[in-house]
């Protein structure tokens, strides 16, 4: 007779969605530099890179241990995302973290129909006060809106000269988007 108690390894009760993934949405077109963030990003939480900032955070004393697995993939899924919407004219993040969380499978609705987001503030919190690779602009982070920091970029190898040229090439790209748009 097998023991109900004993579980696999990979069966984690605490949530319902132990790998979380973010979805590209078909109707957002993103900027270039924001595909090659992504892939920069691509996984960032599994790397040494990211052992290193949790060893930083650690010596700071704003963490006891590198966060757990659930909240690593958490921060993961949220991070693409970032990512994916962001806009290197204004450093800012194009969605909110609730709408973000959604399309991470981050949220979770409730028997009463009430949906919750924690996982995503849980991994948002993390990213921006252990780690500070983001800024968010208010306390609620619902409807906050989130910047990418310079620490991020370099956690990423991503040079200051590369963002610079992105910038440059933004409004070329937003007038040529346009011209397109009108004819």
């Amino acid at each position: 007779m097998a023991d109900n108690n004993q579980q696999c390894p990979n069966n984690y009760v605490q949530v319902k969605n132990p790998e979380p993934a973010f979805m590209v949405p078909q109707d957002y077109i993103p900027w270039p530099f924001s595909l090659k963030l992504m892939a920069k990003a691509e996984g960032f939480t599994e790397r040494f890179d990211f052992d290193i900032a949790s060893a930083i955070s650690r010596r700071d004393g704003k963490r006891k241990r590198k966060p757990p697995v659930l909240r690593r993939r958490a921060m993961n899924a949220l991070l693409m995302a970032m990512c994916f919407y962001y806009d290197p004219l204004s450093n800012k993040v194009q969605r909110t973290p609730r709408d973000m969380a959604f399309e991470c499978g981050l949220a979770r609705h409730s028997l009463t129909g009430e949906v919750s987001i924690e996982r995503a503030v849980g991994a948002l919190e993390s990213l921006e006060k252990d780690f500070g690779f983001v800024y968010s602009s208010s306390a609620c982070y619902a409807t906050a809106e989130i910047f990418l920091t310079p620490r991020l970029f370099e956690f990423l190898n991503v040079f200051p000269q590369s963002l610079s040229e992105a910038k440059l090439k933004c409004p070329d790209a937003k007038s040529c988007a346009k011209e397109c748009a009108d004819e």
